[in-house]
């Protein structure tokens, strides 16, 4: 939905063409009554003008008429008079709270209008009227999303994909909000149910494409991506998301050549040098990273990334002074950013400034206290000042940090080596997978969620419940999954 233009009635599912139109509404007089159903005829027909003035002459002859106050709002919302529109559907709610195309038509209308805290009272009256009506679900979930409540909107979009099968815009958004919450197994079952609906949705396709990249299945998302790229050249965030694949792949030469094409594009933004300029220094093409970072720091001063990696580049090719001003600006970009405080910190300390570049190494934990190399680095200080209990201190929790860190990496992959082993088919070898990881991170809740499931296809029932209750506990929004 994002990138639409907003007409404020002509929504997902509404037939802005052959709007549905209360039949016979109850009129206080006979005047009022003919001027609506005058109004119901000009909008079947298209004459969206004369609409406008038939349900203003039935408002002026029956002011308490709701439903020509709802009526009027959404031919005014077709000519794009958003504020009377909303006006007319507020005062159609007014007059008749149990009105649900108006309850329904207002909240809508705010959401599209990019107020969705406003939308979420209209859109709850709307699902009480009528829960099994999935527009005004959807946009109650969208509200709900966007105000910050992700496990109440996927608990609504659940529901509309119930009632509506059909309904791909929905099975988007709760691939989406899968997504956002962490279940990529069921977002990428979603989106590509959204795609199959409507293989036409460059966002559903999009979105299928990070979530197979962010679950390990690069090959997978750089197909669904190339394809897109390919049937729409100038989706630049798609051959962004290309390019971010083909880097976390390791084909770095794939990666620069699909932000070159990006780049020389006219509106290419400081994103897209940015990541060019990433690629290139994954490739120690430190000269022409430099001169990319540079531009995307100029096209977007806000942008830390930008700052933190020309700093490392800075760093990388001994100019340690000009690194130190790189993260600085990244700091000052984002104050909570403890990977800029930590190399700053490095760099003080390859300057002889020892106190500064403790005092940022310590900063650096305060804000990530798993940041098993600054503890290293407070140690190596503390040390050599002589403190050598505290210095034993950070040296053992970065030691601890560190093989926590490996492990959770094992038992990711451990998790993916299974997923790939339920496929085939052999679910005794995905089971031992899984094992493996609950194993290396029992605090890791999709290895319980997996092995839950996995051990059900076995028969063992019993140890599947726990196993998928204690992935519940880690994690409630897997609730949803099985």
């Amino acid at each position: 939905m994002m990138g639409m233009a907003a007409p404020v009635v002509c929504l997902a599912l509404l037939a802005c063409a052959a709007p549905a139109v209360a039949q016979s509404p109850v009129a206080p007089s006979s005047a009022g009554a003919a001027h609506y159903r005058a109004g119901v005829d000009h909008e079947r027909a298209g004459n969206l003008e004369a609409a406008a003035e038939s349900y203003r002459a039935a408002i002026r002859d029956a002011p308490d008429l709701a439903a020509a106050h709802d009526r009027l709002g959404f031919v005014l919302g077709r000519l794009g008079q958003t504020d009377a529109a909303i006006a007319s559907f507020r005062r159609a709610v007014a007059i008749d709270p149990g009105a649900f195309d108006a309850q329904y038509h207002l909240g809508a209308t705010l959401w599209w209008t990019k107020q969705p805290v406003a939308a979420r009272a209209p859109l709850e009256a709307a699902v009480r009227l009528r829960p099994g009506d999935p527009d005004a679900r959807y946009y109650l979930a969208l509200s709900l999303k966007q105000g910050g409540a992700l496990d109440a909107a996927i608990d609504h979009l659940q529901q509309v994909v119930r009632t509506a099968p059909d309904f791909a815009l929905a099975r988007m958004q709760l691939g989406i909000a899968l997504r956002e919450a962490g279940d990529l197994d069921g977002a990428i079952e979603h989106l590509e149910e959204a795609v199959r609906r409507d293989r036409g949705s460059v966002e559903a396709r999009n979105n299928l494409g990070l979530a197979l990249g962010e679950r390990g299945r690069a090959a997978d998302a750089i197909r669904v991506l190339r394809a897109l790229v390919e049937e729409h050249p100038a989706y630049a965030t798609a051959r962004m998301n290309l390019g971010s694949t083909l880097m976390q792949s390791g084909d770095l030469n794939g990666a620069v050549a699909v932000y070159r094409e990006l780049v020389q594009q006219p509106d290419a933004g400081a994103g897209a040098h940015y990541n060019l300029g990433l690629a290139l220094k994954q490739q120690d093409r430190f000269p022409e990273a430099e001169a990319a970072l540079r531009r995307a720091a100029a096209l977007d001063p806000g942008l830390p990334e930008a700052h933190f990696t020309l700093g490392v580049v800075l760093w990388q090719t001994a100019r340690p002074a000009e690194a130190a001003d790189g993260f600085r600006r990244a700091i000052a970009a984002r104050a909570g950013y403890a990977d800029a405080r930590y190399m700053l910190g490095t760099v003080l300390r390859q300057l002889g400034r020892p106190d500064e570049a403790l005092a940022e190494f310590r900063a650096a934990i305060a804000l990530q206290p798993t940041f098993a190399e600054a503890h290293l680095s407070v140690g190596q200080l503390l040390q050599r000042s002589g403190d050598s209990e505290a210095a034993a201190a950070e040296f053992a929790e970065a030691e601890r940090l560190n093989k926590r860190k490996a492990d959770a990496q094992a038992a990711t992959f451990a998790v993916s080596v299974g997923v790939e082993r339920l496929r085939a088919g052999d679910v005794a070898a995905a089971v031992a997978q899984f094992r493996e990881a609950v194993r290396l991170a029992p605090d890791y809740p999709e290895a319980h969620f997996h092995l839950g499931a996995a051990l059900e296809q076995l028969g063992s029932r019993d140890e599947a419940q726990a196993h998928l209750a204690e992935a519940r506990r880690l994690n409630p929004r897997l609730r949803w999954r099985h």
